[in-house]
């Protein structure tokens, strides 16, 4: 019995780090917690389902062996672990994290890397504990470890058609609203301070929709890689060479990941007592996980995706990516 409030113990605590975690990076207060946002049904539900299991595996299994319940108290404890490494890496400041990796912010990257490993963890003992459930065997690691890839690759595949199920594109410019802000979401810049055909499609959109006046200020945002000017000021320069406009333009040059662009967004636009219309510009395959990222913080903001078109390869590529940051996003917040 006692192993078993331990396990249970520690697989409640796992839960309230889960999303503790994800809401005080970013400073949010328990009293703005939404458990009807997505990424918050994902973690409650995946809690419930290995607490019942463990609760199960005591009363079916007339308490079961006690190599059970270490193994469900020792994965716990690795997943416990993983939340104070990634609440160290998230919050101190190491020089190493602020470079990149990979093309990606290294902090971001360490990140992810320890949240993945969070996330099998968490179905490891999902599969490990319905594993004997429903088995009725006391040794299922091996099966644990087959059903964690499925569960993780079940996952992705929601992930994926959840991104691949939603169009932010136009049929026509001119039948998009009018709005406030048309934040522009940052993209990588080449040499010479060219942006990348990925940021132009995003800058010509907004500059089309200025042109018609759909848009009465433009915000470029996003920092810069070592050597190069940010992302926000290569934009607005090349907003500027396509021709002017009614629209006011500003930048940010601070942000570097998405979730620090919708903070921003958070921050500047919706902390006014007067609302603002609010619009994401971004690609089709980017705009579903920004958009999520918004309901997260409770804001209301529209998309609406570039004419710019992948191939093929690449465009399967970015869904692929995204769909890892979006389950990365919806259950740890990173």
């Amino acid at each position: 019995m006692s192993k078993l409030i331990t396990a249970l113990f520690l697989l409640f605590t796992n839960l309230i780090l889960q999303i503790l975690f994800k809401y005080s990076i970013y400073d949010i207060p328990l009293s703005d917690i939404n458990f009807s946002y997505l990424g918050n049904i994902f973690n409650l539900l995946l809690s419930f389902l290995i607490i019942l299991g463990a609760v199960l595996l005591h009363v079916v299994g007339n308490g079961y062996d006690t190599k059970v319940f270490r193994t469900i108290i020792f994965v716990s404890i690795l997943a416990i672990v993983s939340y104070g490494i990634g609440y160290a890496i998230s919050t101190f400041e190491f020089e190493p994290l602020n470079t990149y990796l990979f093309e990606v912010p290294a902090r971001k990257f360490y990140l992810a890397v320890i949240f993945i490993i969070n996330l099998f963890t968490h179905y490891y003992l999902l599969a490990y504990i319905w594993g004997i459930l429903i088995g009725r065997q006391s040794s299922g690691s091996v099966r644990a470890f087959s059903g964690a890839i499925l569960a993780i690759t079940l996952t992705l595949g929601f992930s994926y058609y959840f991104i691949t199920s939603q169009s932010y594109k136009l049929k026509q410019i001119q039948s998009a609203q009018s709005y406030d802000i048309a934040v522009v979401l940052g993209a990588a810049v080449w040499s010479n301070n060219k942006p990348s055909t990925i940021f132009e499609g995003r800058i010509k959109k907004v500059h089309k929709l200025s042109q018609v006046g759909k848009v009465r200020t433009v915000q470029f945002t996003g920092g810069n890689a070592p050597g190069e000017i940010s992302e926000a000021k290569a934009g607005a320069d090349y907003y500027k060479d396509l021709g002017s406009s009614s629209s006011r333009v500003l930048i940010e040059e601070e942000t570097s990941t998405t979730i620090q662009q919708v903070e921003f967004t958070r921050n500047n636009f919706f902390r006014n007592t007067k609302p603002l219309k609010v619009v994401l510009i971004s690609d089709d395959f980017h705009l579903p996980r920004a958009i999520e990222m918004a309901h997260f913080f409770n804001i209301k903001v529209e998309g609406i995706a570039s004419d710019y078109n992948l191939n093929l390869e690449k465009l399967l590529y970015y869904r692929f990516r995204e769909s890892i940051a979006l389950v990365l996003f919806w259950l740890f917040g990173i």
